[in-house]
């Protein structure tokens, strides 16, 4: 692959989401690439962004170039890459503005989701998706035409996804004769941590010796986080944003995810290697994952079906090593690394070659 190709993505390494993807891409791939490390958020229309970009890219003279997500990131960046003439502009679908109308920042997502995304996506040549759930949703019906494929994030295989379980307990207090649930996510409302509250505060006189570890950034008024604060039996450990959620994993049985909208998850996948049975709402690419095994799906924002589902998992240790076993299965089967770089370099291979024209 003698074409140049240029990686735009939002995100310092290791910063999760798309970051996540073009570090593992980048790491295991044969190929070299250009890379724009967007390190902030647009925070609206800024020419002084498009430029920057734009030299980036003359700089780079890519005939390529892969810009991961929409949001107004992805329109300053395909902006940009279509002021420089770049021939080839990919787009790839991680997420929309849409998604987060209910937020406090609503009106702003409005006007990303409304104006600056469908801009995005007309300015793309090429358009793919992350999971088939994404692939099919309404409002890429009008750009089907630039719809190239799904290419899944793929995950690294532990060396020993239970070697600093001890440890990791005894540092949070956990007594090793409990139940450990994990979620990992940004504490967001959209992630579901309000309907996770709800569910654990109508556990909390039906269970003894649990524990629940929240790893992720945000909520920095603690309005999530004071939520939990009424349980009495469960304990809740919020540890924060952890670039090796690995140790985490290592010392939970089993994973939850409440989210009320989501794409394909890098932390269900990562997971899921680590052997962890998972209970996940039924919302965009965990329907997708999950029908392959390895876990539950309950409904979103369903804090009595979400109460059901923990219980089970809590009350059979055979439930949670059955699945543990599946969710380790189909993630190896269907979403590692080397099938992901595959995928990718795939797909490159295939627009540099026919290089047709939107």
């Amino acid at each position: 692959m003698s074409e140049r190709i240029t990686q735009h993505c939002l995100g310092l390494p290791g910063s999760g989401g798309p970051a996540v993807a073009l570090d593992r891409l980048v790491k295991n791939s044969s190929y070299t690439y250009g890379q724009i490390r967007q390190l902030a958020p647009a925070g609206g229309i800024s020419f002084r962004l498009i430029w920057s970009f734009i030299k980036q890219i003359r700089q780079n003279k890519p005939d390529l170039i892969h810009i991961r997500g929409l949001g107004a990131e992805g329109f300053h960046a395909v902006l940009a890459a279509r002021i420089a003439g770049v021939r080839i502009i990919l787009v790839s679908i991680h997420g929309t503005q849409r998604d987060l109308l209910r937020s406090k920042g609503r009106l702003r997502a409005v006007v990303v989701s409304s104006l600056l995304e469908p801009l995005t996506l007309m300015m793309a040549t090429h358009i793919a998706t992350v999971c088939e759930y994404a692939e099919g949703r309404e409002f890429l019906n009008a750009y089907r035409h630039k719809l190239v494929g799904v290419v899944p994030n793929g995950v690294e295989v532990p060396e020993d996804d239970r070697a600093d379980r001890a440890g990791i307990r005894k540092e949070l207090g956990i007594p090793e004769d409990w139940s450990v649930g994990i979620c990992v996510s940004r504490l967001t409302v959209e992630k579901g941590f309000l309907v996770l509250a709800d569910a654990l505060l109508a556990l909390d006189e039906r269970v003894c010796k649990f524990a629940l570890i929240v790893v992720g950034g945000g909520d920095e008024d603690g309005t999530i986080k004071n939520c939990f604060d009424r349980l009495v039996n469960i304990r809740v450990c919020f540890v924060g944003h952890q670039l090796d959620t690995a140790r985490y994993l290592s010392a939970a049985n089993f994973f939850i995810f409440p989210t009320l909208h989501e794409n394909l998850s890098n932390a269900l996948l990562e997971a899921m290697m680590h052997r962890l049975p998972v209970i996940a709402t039924a919302v965009g690419g965990n329907v997708e994952v999950l029908k392959k095994g390895g876990g539950m799906l309950v409904p979103s924002n369903d804090s009595e079906a979400l109460v059901s589902a923990i219980y089970s998992m809590l009350s059979s240790a055979e439930i949670r090593s059955s699945l543990g076993r599946a969710a380790r299965e189909n993630v190896e089967n269907h979403y590692t690394i080397s099938q992901m770089v595959s995928g990718w370099e795939s797909l490159y291979s295939k627009l540099l070659g026919i290089g047709f024209d939107s």
